[in-house]
């Protein structure tokens, strides 16, 4: 392998992307649904956006049948605790959290049961010796996977999930399992053959994998004409937000696009067998 090249005068080096101080920065800014969200589309339209994952996410536990009531929960990158509010309203009798943001976990710690557990953690190594292996019944991984751009990283946290599983118990994905492998930044979009590969070699079945968005996320699985036709319809999606941020107006106008998609995208996500965007993935430990 040939050496560096030496940096060119006037030449700015790209920062490296380290995940504990991008998102520990990004949270410390902005604790909300656009501070874990897609930050392009301001909060009100996020907060559309996530109301979406919620009802695809209960869609997908209902198919599966996967019972949350009396359940034992695994969450890597709780963020905003978003899902924690879903757990609890669902009856699970245990909640593990492990987020790498110190704002996340004193929030987590305020809000939930005492008996819960939060702790700060790189979900890309092993977790703490004392959680019990095999014990979780449902494990969850929510658009933080992508965010593990290393392998050893993103195996690392696959690792995890697997060895907190019990036989029987199911591993839920959100990530965008793309017919091509692309990156950009603090973001790497794997494969569905990746994870089918990944997940398989650890004892995994998969169960079934569908679009959670069509049109309210960034679209990148994408080839030919549909390349275009979805990179200008995400292009249209933010632009009320973006337009409205000039006056002054930039959430109302960004939860009334949100708002007025919500319902489409609902029966799109019904609708469609893959999507161009983020995918909710179900495995099943044998």
């Amino acid at each position: 392998m040939s050496s560096a090249q030496p940096t060119q005068p006037g030449a700015r080096e790209r920062p490296t992307y380290e995940n504990d101080r991008y998102w520990n920065q990004r949270l410390e800014k902005d604790f909300s649904l656009a501070g874990v969200g897609h930050a392009g589309v301001g909060l009100a339209f996020n907060r559309w956006a996530y109301r979406l994952r919620r009802r695809v996410l209960l869609r997908t536990l209902r198919q599966s049948g996967i019972q949350i009531q009396g359940a034992r929960i695994l969450e890597l990158g709780f963020g905003t605790g978003f899902y924690l509010d879903l757990w609890r309203q669902l009856g699970a009798d245990f909640v593990a959290g492990f987020d790498i943001t110190d704002i996340a976990v004193k929030a987590a710690r305020a809000r939930f049961p005492a008996e819960w557990r939060f702790d700060k953690a790189d979900i890309a190594q092993p977790l703490p010796g004392e959680i019990a292996r095999g014990s979780f019944d449902l494990a969850t991984a929510f658009d933080v996977l992508f965010h593990l751009v290393d392998d050893a990283g993103w195996n690392g946290a696959l690792d995890n999930i697997a060895s907190a599983l019990k036989s029987g118990g199911h591993a839920i994905v959100f990530d965008k399992c793309q017919s091509v492998e692309s990156a950009v930044g603090h973001v790497r979009r794997r494969t569905l053959q990746n994870y089918t590969q990944a997940l398989e070699s650890r004892g995994f079945e998969i169960l079934s994998v569908k679009p959670l968005f069509v049109l309210m996320n960034s679209p990148t699985d994408l080839s030919g004409l549909n390349k275009l036709a979805f990179k200008t319809s995400w292009s249209l999606t933010k632009l009320p937000y973006k337009a409205g941020k000039l006056i002054g107006l930039g959430e109302v106008f960004g939860g009334a696009m949100g708002a007025s998609m919500y319902l489409p995208e609902l029966l799109l996500t019904r609708i469609f067998p893959r999507g161009p965007s983020t995918k909710i993935l179900v495995a099943r430990k044998k």
